[in-house]
């Protein structure tokens, strides 16, 4: 008898145990799940700076942002200024420790919040998190723009763009504008051209102004193009024979 109850005891906890053990082994899957690989709604992973400044980096599904290091902490800025609707897309650039819309004469803390200007709102920052996986930290998509505060000046301070920071193709990146309407590559791509007003459209024409072979920049107001030339590399994409998010990248005066 004492050993039947014995064995139905050792029986008993070898089951709790493995009842234990399985429910640990689930917790952490579930944990590292989250933590290890980026839900579907995240935007990639990034690299944190070694020191303090900006680098240009582009999110899982190629936009153009900026990892931002501070003596505060990490944010992850969007590229992409706010615009009034119809104006040329362009980026900014990082510049005397702020971030510069050459275009639109704005500038921006490193924590996105309008500095001197008259966008509407400072730049949109993406929500952060811890990763596994080292030194990275994972990028949420609900990004929200910085405010704008009443304080803010209405003249942008001067940018040294030679000196500036900013994101520029590779080699073998850059297309011509008919030739990426031709081949239609997928995602963000490099385009090198003229952005000009042509018969009541907003045309891309290629590098040597030719705008017989050009594509149609969808979502700028020509009208707007009668005060601004653009002339030079743009980051776009390509669909259906026309350009969409068609965007300005400064480039430093004495490479243009």
């Amino acid at each position: 008898m004492i050993r039947r109850v014995h064995s139905v005891a050792s029986r008993v906890l070898v089951g709790l145990g493995v009842v234990v053990a399985a429910l640990v082994a689930i917790g952490y899957a579930f944990i590292f799940s989250g933590i290890a690989a980026p839900s579907v709604h995240d935007l990639g992973t990034v690299a944190v700076p070694d020191e303090e400044g900006a680098v240009p980096v582009y999110l899982s599904d190629g936009r153009p942002a900026f990892v931002v290091r501070t003596a505060d902490g990490v944010t992850v800025v969007d590229a992409r200024p706010p615009l009034v609707a119809g104006e040329p897309g362009r980026l900014v650039i990082w510049c005397n420790g702020a971030f510069a819309d050459i275009i639109g004469r704005a500038s921006y803390a490193p924590d996105g919040e309008l500095i001197a200007g008259s966008a509407p709102t400072g730049l949109i920052v993406y929500p952060t998190g811890r990763s596994a996986s080292g030194p990275e930290i994972v990028v949420g998509s609900d990004g929200q723009p910085a405010a704008r505060p009443d304080g803010a000046t209405s003249v942008a301070s001067a940018c040294d763009q030679d000196r500036a920071t900013r994101h520029q193709p590779e080699p073998g990146e850059v297309f011509d504008p008919s030739v990426a309407i031709d081949q239609e590559p997928p995602g963000w791509v490099w385009l090198e051209g003229r952005l000009r007003s042509v018969d009541g459209q907003a045309l891309l024409c290629d590098e040597d102004g030719d705008c017989a072979t050009s594509g149609v920049a969808r979502g700028i107001d020509p009208a707007k193009l009668e005060t601004v030339a653009l002339d030079g590399l743009f980051l776009g994409r390509i669909h259906d024979g026309g350009i969409e998010e068609l965007h300005f990248v400064p480039q430093p005066e004495a490479g243009r």
